[in-house]
């Protein structure tokens, strides 16, 4: 995941728009230490370059981090850095709250994977674009980080139609005729369509779509619906959408379906990391 220069000096420069008064009143900024970040709970460790380009933007040296993706114990190291008093200072807010925070989302999305695989080792979890406003570079870090992908990075790289879409149109003749539109004007792009019933699950299967997204539809219900659907049309993916979380994954991954898609893991605690500085 790339981060530009600016966006990291941007992170910091929200926390210290002129300079850290506190550190600059006692005359301490010169002196030398450093800081080291610890887990205090199993965790998948996220951003720890990104913390890391922060320190070093300060002026402090990065002695030692974890790759993101990692999965640690509790009390093990994650990252180290050196150097005066005043860098150490400015970078360690900004470097906890991007592991704290990405740690936590890519630790839900690892709790995630986990579960749903053991049941369906084929089945892939996705995350949608229900992250906060502004965070979905560092959020997409983090569900990469969690073994998830993305199910959408923005509008304009997928066709994902909704009943939002489909309210103005007038048919089912007429959706089938853009669906077919479509395909000539974005050939390389698949067809996907939301539904929450089985009725219109077959419409649209019909209409020769690539992939279809329910939409809440019971396990009970869905399991049968994915084992009929496949057998007529074996090529079709399916996915299932809607409330899922740790606590259903099990269920919606045993229904059969190609893909999860769950915004379970942006909302949650932050990863609780200690921080420790010591002088030198």
């Amino acid at each position: 995941m790339f981060f530009s220069d600016e966006a990291i000096a941007q992170l910091i420069q929200e926390d210290v728009p002129f300079l850290d008064l506190t550190t600059y009143g006692l005359s301490i900024g010169k002196e030398l230490g450093e800081i080291e970040f610890s887990t205090r709970h199993p965790m998948t460790i996220c951003a720890t370059e990104e913390a890391a380009r922060v320190f070093e933007k300060c002026g402090a040296t990065v002695e030692y981090l974890v790759e993101s993706g990692t999965c640690l114990p509790e009390q093990q190291l994650i990252l180290k850095a050196s150097g005066s008093a005043a860098a150490l200072h400015i970078g360690w807010r900004v470097g906890l709250n991007l592991m704290e925070y990405t740690s936590g989302i890519a630790s839900r999305a690892k709790e995630l994977v986990n579960a749903a695989k053991i049941v369906n080792p084929s089945v892939a979890v996705v995350t949608t674009r229900k992250c906060f406003p502004g965070t979905r570079s560092i959020s997409m870090k983090a569900i990469l980080a969690g073994g998830a992908s993305p199910h959408r990075l923005g509008l304009s790289e997928t066709v994902l139609i909704f009943q939002q879409h489909l309210i103005f149109i007038d048919s089912i003749a007429e959706i089938i005729e853009r669906i077919n539109q479509m395909r000539q004007r974005f050939p390389e792009q698949k067809i996907c369509i939301e539904v929450e019933t089985s009725t219109d699950a077959w419409m649209v299967a019909e209409a020769g779509v690539d992939l279809i997204q329910f939409d809440k539809i019971p396990t009970g219900e869905l399991t049968n619906l994915v084992t009929e659907l496949k057998g007529k049309y074996p090529s079709l993916k399916l996915a299932a959408a809607g409330g899922i979380n740790l606590e259903n994954i099990h269920n919606y991954a045993s229904t059969g379906v190609d893909i999860l898609v769950t915004s379970y893991p942006y909302f949650g605690k932050p990863a609780d990391i200690g921080a420790k500085m010591t002088r030198k």
